[in-house]
């Protein structure tokens, strides 16, 4: 698990990216990739995982699901980008958005200052986390931002592997601080675009 407790200075949300590379070991069927939660406000939480054949994305109370397989040995590119002010929710797997949801907490603010957690579900409040929900597998350049990302720039990112530019909440740089238990840190990745001709 990799835990950032350091969220005081990260700004209420009403939109977000969560982009990364992964390689999801097959032997394991689900696992949580992504956790933020709010010590002081429970309710304000958004968890990115995968089951056996789905990506889910929950904001707050609400999830956005949608069809497709990550478990494969096969590196991926997976980017979730919410937008309050429509509700709108995109879900894009390598070149594509494979997921278009509407009406989810339109309006809403998701509250700064939370933890956040690559590799377990995690409940700040409690200080705890779920070992049966761990991510079991590779990641590379996970980046969180507060603001949306556009097709063009998941595509880009999809084909090569980098972000131009680094998370505004978080980058990747961010994440290698906070590594606990059984996670190994190896500074080659064999991360490769997902373009295929």
């Amino acid at each position: 698990m990799i835990l950032l407790s350091d969220g005081k200075g990260l700004p209420n949300m009403d939109s977000f990216t969560i982009a990364l590379y992964l390689r999801a070991d097959s032997r394991y069927n689900s696992g949580t990739l992504f956790s933020y939660s709010v010590p002081t406000q429970p309710k304000h939480a958004i968890v990115l995982s995968f089951t056996e054949s789905r990506v889910q994305l929950e904001i707050k109370d609400s999830i956005v699901s949608a069809d497709f397989k990550l478990t494969d040995d096969h590196w991926h590119f997976l980017g979730v980008v919410w937008q309050a002010i429509t509700g709108t929710v995109s879900v894009y797997v390598d070149t594509a958005e494979i997921k278009k949801a509407r009406n989810v907490k339109a309006n809403d603010t998701i509250t700064g200052g939370g933890w956040v957690v690559l590799g377990q579900r995690y409940l700040a409040e409690v200080k705890m986390s779920t070992l049966s929900t761990a991510f079991v597998g590779t990641m590379h350049q996970v980046s969180f931002w507060n603001e949306p990302a556009s097709p063009l720039d998941m595509w880009n990112a999809a084909h090569t592997c980098t972000w131009s530019i680094a998370g505004s909440l978080r980058a990747w740089s961010n994440f290698l601080f906070g590594v606990k238990g059984h996670v190994e840190k190896r500074f080659m990745t064999q991360c490769k675009g997902t373009y295929h001709s």
